[in-house]
């Protein structure tokens, strides 16, 4: 395994990565966090954000997040629950497209079927800029979004070691449920347009597409931190793909490159494609990335 960034020297971690007395404290995730707390908490993510991007997190540290992060999850929280919840509703919204598609007539023109690139090309723009501007930035009403993402999924796997190690930790690593319906609603006008401007067929298309690009996304997101070693890992799509993400999850890069997290088409067009290694390097000597969220 690669050596890890170092963190600066003025972070003197104890043997178990927390800070010693007298130095930023991390005490736990603002995500989901009393409201008494979170304020407190969120000011501690804001140091350990900063700590991250400008050289990296040990290991310990890392550690440490973990285990906090795993502690304050829910008793109730089920992982499984959650993969059938937000795959789920994608795979319904998929099943009824695909039903009332089967039952128009006139059926599918050749035209409609327009609707597909368009769509798959709107949706990867779409991943490209709310990771880009919502999930790296905070700021209202999103916020939560961002306490979840970058102070807590970005400092427990970092591009080194991606993969997840406790079935729980899908709660680190799913969308939230209610954020897939709320995908979900946000698209039903844009298919509702379509079909009354165009044709019922575009509209369910529409759907159709969307709902698949969100399956395909959330499914791709969860292999990329499955063991490397494990049969998903092992897939060559799966290979090429992932290191595109794990890229993403240098600290130190993660706020300028490859945002993209199904297939890197926009990262390509909007020249956020990560820098070659031997240029990362380079940056360490002076040329970071400077951390727009903290």
């Amino acid at each position: 395994m690669a050596t890890l960034p170092v963190v600066p020297p003025h972070v003197d971690d104890s043997p178990d990565g927390t800070p010693r007395p007298g130095h930023d404290a991390y005490s736990g995730p603002s995500f989901g966090a009393p409201t008494s707390v979170r304020d407190d908490r969120r000011g501690g993510e804001k140091e350990l954000v900063r700590e991250a991007s400008a050289r990296g997190l040990t290991e310990a540290r890392r550690d440490a997040v973990r285990r906090r992060a795993l502690a304050e999850i829910p008793w109730w929280y089920s992982p499984h629950a959650h993969l059938a919840a937000t795959t789920g509703i994608g795979v319904i919204v998929l099943v009824a497209s695909v039903v009332f598609l089967a039952r128009l007539d006139p059926g599918v023109r050749w035209t409609d079927l327009l609707v597909i690139p368009a769509v798959v090309l709107l949706a990867n723009y779409y991943e490209w800029r709310v990771h880009k501007d919502v999930l790296h930035k905070r700021f209202w009403p999103f916020e939560v979004i961002y306490d979840k993402h970058t102070p807590m999924h970005h400092m427990i796997y970092v591009e080194e070691d991606m993969a997840v190690r406790d079935v729980r930790e899908l709660r680190l690593v799913l969308i939230p449920a209610a954020g897939v319906l709320g995908i979900v609603l946000a698209a039903a006008p844009l298919a509702i347009g379509l079909a009354h401007f165009w044709s019922a067929a575009a509209g369910w298309l529409f759907l159709l597409t969307t709902s698949l690009f969100m399956v395909s996304y959330e499914v791709l997101h969860l292999c990329y931190h499955a063991p490397a070693d494990s049969f998903i890992g092992r897939r060559g799509l799966i290979r090429i793909l992932r290191a595109h993400h794990a890229r993403h999850h240098d600290p130190r890069l993660m706020q300028r490159y490859n945002f993209n997290v199904t297939v890197p088409l926009f990262d390509w067009l909007m020249g956020t494609m990560a820098p070659a290694r031997e240029a990362a390097r380079g940056g360490d000597r002076g040329d970071r990335p400077r951390n727009r969220a903290a």
